[in-house]
Parts: C-alpha cells; structure tokens; sequence
C-alpha cells in the first residue's frame, strides 16, 4: 500500500514541475530577454532617459597648442630674413621655401622644376574654378537686382538703394570681379558729397571766370582755372555712374555761364556754406599756376609715401615738419 500510493503522488509532481516549465517557456517566448533586451522589472520606464546627464563630452588628447598642424603652421608662417641680390626683405618662410624652389627650377633641377610646374597647374585650375565660381555668384546677384529694379519702376516707387548697385560691378572672366562704387551708406554718403564739391567748383570757375581782374599777364596759367582742374580731378576719381562725360561736362558750364552774376554769387556763397565752408560772398580761387603747383604737390606726397620715403608711423610733428619740406619745395619760385 505505501508503495502503490508514493507512486500517484511522484506523477503528480512530474505533472506539476512539467506545467511550469511550459509557463517559463510561454513567458520566454512573448517576452524574451537577451542583448539590449533586458526583462521588463528591469527595463525604464517609458519617457524617462536611462542617461539623464547626457554623454560625456570628448576631451581632445592634445590642445590646439601643441598639435602637429599648428606647430607646423607657426613655423612656416613666421617671418624670415629673404636675400633678393642686394636688396633684403623679410617675408613669411613659406614664401622664402618656394622662392628657393623655384630659384633651383630655374638653375635646372629636374626635381623642382616638375613640381613647380605640378603646382603651377593645380594652383591655376583652383584660380580658375574659383574665378568661374565668384562671375556666377556676381552675374546671378547682378540678375537679380536689375529686376529688382525694374519692378519698384513700374510700380512707380522709387529705385531700392542697393549694395553693390549693379551698374558698379565689372565682370572679368580673366581676372576676376571689380567692384567700383559705394558698398554701403556711408560710403555712398562720401560719393555724394564729392558729387557736391564737384558741383560747386563748377560754380566757382564760372564765377571766376567772370571776376577776374588781372589782365596783365597773357600767360593762362596766371589766370582763372584752379577751380575747374579740381572739379576735374574730383569728376574723373568718381565711379561711372556718378561721374559726368564729357558732353554733360562742356553742357554744365555753358548752362552756368546763362546766369546772371547777381545770382552765380549767391549760388557760390550758399553752395560752400552747405557743406560747413565759411568763406566770405565773391571770393576768387587762385590763379591756375597755384592749383597745378598743389596737385603736383599732392602727386609728389602719395609717390613718396609709396616709396617709403614718409613714415606713417612716424610722430606727427615728425610728418608736418616732412609736409612743410615739401610744400616749400614745391612753393619754391612760384609767384
């Protein structure tokens, strides 16, 4: 009897210990557990990060500082003596590298002179691309603006103040983009007060011209003038489009010479006072002499300042004490 009834009660067990593992394995099954699948008691709960602090950030293994690409670039960028004949310079060492390159290309040296000429193609198919790239860009924005244009004038508005204006761009396929007018207002603002001084200079020779009292000289140079060559000088620095050819310059001193004396003084008068010159009502510039003795002056100034021969470094009482040689210089003999 104890045998037969430990025998129910071993089946039982087995039945028992069977049905779990069938449930384990059904849990398994629907949620299985593994590689970046954890249970789900241990999983996070949905909108919450596993990482709240975020990823730490990269801490670079050398500073800029110290980088092979920078020690490399202080070092072929700093400046270095350059012997050029007799003449000595100094220049970045990049540049002394590739002129000393280039001095043994020409001296015959096959090495050099293939990679000079390796260089010279790629740095010229890079020009060019970059030429091409910078006409596209110019003639697109030049497109763009001119219908700009057009349409504030059919709509009667007037013309948008644009920078670059259109009319002061020059397309060159072979060297490039120029620009040669005003690029924003304060620029334009100076352009237009030339424009203004140029105008009134007008004014001032037709006033000279009919002022002038010494008629003793027949040289012209002792006469009236002085005011046009600077009108002149101030005309042709202007870009194009502000600038007046020479049909509208011949046409503008013949309308002035049309009004009457009366009305040309108070022209002049008001004219100088407007743009903050006090000068007394019928005032004459000097003879023309005088004005080509100044432009030459101011000629010789910018070429000496080219040449190095002024410091503009230098302490100002250094350069008016210069400026005074100079005049002087210049001065010398005139009447």
């Amino acid at each position: 009897m104890t045998g037969n009834a430990a025998k129910p009660q071993a089946q039982s067990t087995s039945k028992s210990l069977s049905q779990e593992v069938v449930d384990q394995a059904k849990r398994t099954a629907l949620n299985p557990c593994g590689y970046k699948n954890p249970p789900i008691e241990h999983r996070f709960p949905k909108g919450r990060s596993g990482n709240p602090k975020g990823r730490p950030k990269k801490v670079p293994k050398t500073s800029e500082s110290t980088s092979t690409s920078s020690i490399f670039l202080k070092q072929v960028e700093r400046i270095v003596t350059v012997r050029e004949g007799e003449t000595i310079r100094e220049a970045p060492a990049i540049e002394a590298v590739i002129q000393s390159q280039v001095a043994s290309a020409c001296k015959g040296n096959a090495l050099a002179q293939k990679d000079i000429i390796n260089r010279h193609e790629r740095a010229t198919d890079e020009k060019r691309q970059r030429l091409q790239a910078e006409v596209e860009r110019c003639e697109h924005y030049i497109s763009g603006a001119r219908s700009e244009m057009a349409a504030a004038e059919r709509l009667g508005q007037q013309a948008p103040r644009l920078f670059p204006h259109p009319d002061d761009i020059y397309i060159d396929r072979e060297t490039g983009v120029r620009f040669v007018g005003p690029f924003d207002e304060e620029s334009l603002t100076q352009v237009e007060e030339t424009c203004r001084v140029r105008d009134i200079l007008l004014m001032q020779d037709a006033l000279d011209q009919r002022s002038w009292n010494d008629l003793d000289s027949d040289d012209p140079l002792d006469g009236p003038g002085t005011a046009l060559l600077f009108a002149q000088i101030l005309n042709d620095g202007l870009p194009d489009r502000f600038k007046l050819d020479d049909p509208s310059f011949v046409g503008r001193m013949m309308r002035l010479e049309c009004i009457p004396k009366r009305q040309l003084l108070k022209d002049v008068y008001r004219g100088w006072q407007s743009i903050g010159l006090s000068t007394r009502r019928g005032r004459l510039f000097p003879p023309l002499r005088y004005g080509k003795t100044l432009v030459a002056l101011l000629l010789e100034l910018v070429r000496r300042v080219r040449n190095g021969y002024l410091d503009g470094s230098a302490a100002p009482e250094d350069i008016e004490a210069d400026l005074a040689d100079l005049i002087l210089e210049g001065l010398h003999g005139a009447p």
